[in-house]
């Protein structure tokens, strides 16, 4: 779940930039109609080919901003941003344009062209370096319109791989289809769609951490956390917007990167910001944190965390564990446990989790469980610990990945004796009573 891609995001952008190829295709079509690549370019020619080609590239890069609301509803922050996107795009689309084409023509007249004949090679090569330049510029336009300075270098990159592709697919499809305005239709389509789906997965690929929608309206959505600042709230200026929730306020909270540490602090005076089932009003954010901001639930996730963060001797009993064909980790587990005062849980980091000794203590990833495990391995409601004439049992509580006690997986109730290695899903823990 890590280093999962979002593929609602990538859907929307590929499917806006093939859009806006789409609609950029016409004023270029309007502009390049029946022109030749021999014919002698005038002043007019070469002005309005420019502007027609910065607008294909407005159109695109418009859409695929409009797009980062992963949403079919045209909102006014969607219509701000598609402007926003188109403006910024269109400005960069001028000199992109016109360098482009300057490549382009330098290239073929390197190679004769004009003069003597040429293979489709060269024209796919002059065509390749053309379109690969405007891409870069294109996607680093889409990069700045989204006000993120990293987000600059990551669309470049989806520009990049995008043009490349879609200029060597240009005159393929032009001889396939016999050349004319179809081949151009497909080919600035392609063009937009590689763009849009490049600059979504640059950006999937080099995310550091995000928020996944466990439970609300939004459920299954994910935010990526590319700012330095990231608001989450009702209102949708939010980077992460929660809508359709009255107990939402309009900014509710917000999430700050401080170097590789992420900080969430409460900005409500009433419902709160709840994180691993306590009110909070600033705390560090770790991987597998839930937040519970009214009736929605999200958990917070970083690249490549877990086993990688863990201390060092946690890491070399997984490792011990994997060889002896066991997931969980073998935390002090023996008989001759030393007994504490307060019969209690030990996780793998030392924290200590007190058990009721008159009530059942309820264990899962839900914030309303007596004992919040934030785990995507451990159910909502995985399993509960029961006092029974002066000793525990630990309940299974139909959870998807199991329960164990001492590596074999337990179906109903086992009996706890102190020192037990308890495991709930991949999470391990020690029992002490």
């Amino acid at each position: 779940m890590n280093d999962a891609i979002d593929q609602r995001e990538l859907t929307f952008m590929a499917l806006a930039g093939l859009i806006g190829g789409a609609l950029g295709w016409l004023p270029v079509e309007l502009v390049n109609h029946n022109r030749t690549l021999n014919e002698a370019q005038t002043p007019w020619m070469l002005v309005s080919g420019i502007l027609s080609m910065a607008l294909l590239l407005g159109a695109i890069g418009g859409l695929i901003m409009a797009a980062e609301g992963k949403s079919l509803e045209f909102t006014p922050h969607a219509k701000r941003r598609l402007l926003r996107g188109f403006l910024i795009c269109f400005a960069i689309g001028i000199p992109s344009a016109y360098y482009s084409d300057v490549v382009f023509t330098k290239i073929l007249a390197y190679v004769g062209f004009g003069a003597q004949p040429v293979s489709i090679a060269y024209l796919m090569a002059a065509r390749v370096a053309s379109w690969t330049l405007m891409g870069l510029m294109a996607g680093a336009g889409v990069g700045l319109a989204s006000l993120s300075l990293r987000n600059i270098f990551k669309g470049g990159i989806g520009g990049w791989v995008g043009g490349f592709i879609g200029g060597l697919t240009f005159d393929p499809l032009n001889a396939l289809t016999g050349g004319g305005l179809v081949s151009r239709l497909i080919g600035f389509s392609v063009i937009g769609l590689m763009i849009g789906l490049m600059i979504g997965l640059v950006r999937e690929l080099t995310k550091s951490a995000w928020l996944n929608v466990e439970a609300g309206r939004l459920r299954g959505r994910s935010f990526n956390l590319d700012r330095a600042v990231a608001t989450l709230g009702r209102a949708e200026e939010n980077v992460v917007g929660l809508f359709g929730d009255s107990g939402v306020q309009p900014r509710h909270a917000v999430i700050e990167r401080h170097g590789n540490n992420y900080v969430l602090k409460n900005l409500a005076v009433q419902q709160g910001v709840f994180l691993n089932g306590n009110r909070i009003e600033t705390a560090g954010l770790n991987e597998g944190d839930r937040i519970r901001i009214s009736d929605y639930e999200l958990s917070f996730h970083l690249k490549r965390a877990g086993a990688g963060s863990r201390p060092a001797a946690v890491r070399q009993e997984l490792r011990q564990d994997a060889a002896a064909g066991s997931a969980s980790a073998r935390v002090a587990a023996s008989p001759h446990a030393p007994r504490m005062a307060t019969p209690c849980l030990v996780d793998a980091n030392g924290r200590r989790y007190e058990l009721h000794s008159q009530t059942p203590t309820t264990l899962g990833r839900a914030t309303d469980n007596d004992i919040v495990i934030p785990d995507a391995s451990v159910s909502r409601r995985h399993a509960s610990i029961v006092p029974h004439n002066g000793s525990f049992a630990l309940r299974d509580l139909a959870s998807q990945n199991g329960t164990f006690v001492g590596g074999q997986r337990i179906d109903g109730t086992r009996q706890l004796v102190n020192g037990d290695d308890v495991r709930l899903g991949d999470a391990p823990f020690v029992f002490h009573g």
